[in-house]
């Protein structure tokens, strides 16, 4: 987690093969978009649908194994290996 902005990372594979620290905020807004075909600009703030501390413990291995949140009709759950899914 960056302290000073409160953004919550994960790495991810980029175009060139690197990892490189994605939001997951971005990773989640993404998905919700081309899965579930919403319109992120209609969403409120990442933070009003889940506590980043909460999500940093799962990422960092200091919490439970996954937490699992709803943003509109969808339930994301994030997975401490960094896995990011969204089901209706």
């Amino acid at each position: 987690m960056d302290s000073d902005t409160g953004e919550v990372y994960v790495l991810r594979a980029g175009d060139d093969g690197w990892e490189q620290p994605t939001p997951v905020r971005e990773i989640v807004f993404d998905l919700l978009e081309t899965e579930a075909g919403l319109s992120t600009e209609a969403l409120d703030a990442f933070s009003s649908y889940v506590d980043r501390d909460e999500l940093a413990a799962v990422l960092d291995g200091n919490g439970e194994k996954q937490l699992s949140f709803s943003i509109e009709d969808q339930t994301v759950t994030v997975t401490a290996n960094g896995e990011i899914t969204i089901e209706s």
